[in-house]
């Protein structure tokens, strides 16, 4: 199974992806910006990057690479419709909050994690989700609850965040994908 992997930063899920990857080829990193540590991490995986510029000229390079599914893995992009429409129920995001709370424009990383605090919500989380032609309005596909503690930062509630959500991706991904997990 061919896998693309759509990332904007640092890469820690991307790498988590790759490292753990069992039943599905990673065979390339499309990146939205530059000078990431992203694309530092897909040269030493030897996994092709591509730039997402705003003309669209990366679109064809997709298409050529045919991928069965598309992850988004700390996207800071939104998808344009008419890839989404292209790869209906293959593209998949995971969420840093409990979804539909803490979703749309704007609500991504420490922004969540700072809102969650400021509701006083006993519970956070994140969200595997598909990529439907909204922000973070696609079907939930599974979901990991972690506690909100009073004495929580953004920070410390990322942290805890993060933790669960990497194994969630991967394992929400294979079950969805047919790809046979160990339990």
């Amino acid at each position: 199974m061919k896998v693309i992997i759509f990332a904007s930063g640092s890469g820690s899920t991307f790498q988590y992806l790759v490292d753990n990857r069992r039943g599905f080829d990673v065979i390339a990193l499309f990146c939205n910006r530059k000078n990431v540590k992203v694309i530092d991490r897909a040269i030493e995986a030897g996994i092709p990057v591509y730039y997402v510029d705003k003309e669209g000229k990366w679109k064809s390079e997709l298409e050529k690479l045919s991928p069965d599914y598309i992850l988004l893995a700390g996207y800071l992009g939104i998808v344009p419709e008419d890839v989404v429409d292209r790869f209906p129920r293959r593209i998949l995001n995971i969420h840093p909050s409990l979804l539909p709370k803490f979703s749309g424009k704007g609500y991504y990383g420490e922004h969540v994690h700072r809102a969650v605090l400021e509701a006083g919500e006993k519970e956070s989380g994140c969200t595997l989700h598909l990529v439907d032609g909204g922000i973070d309005t696609g079907e939930i596909l599974a979901q990991e609850k972690v506690p909100v503690y009073p004495e929580d930062t953004p920070e410390t509630l990322a942290e805890r965040v993060q933790a669960v959500e990497k194994p969630l991706y991967l394992k929400g991904f294979l079950s969805y994908g047919g790809i046979e997990c160990e339990r």
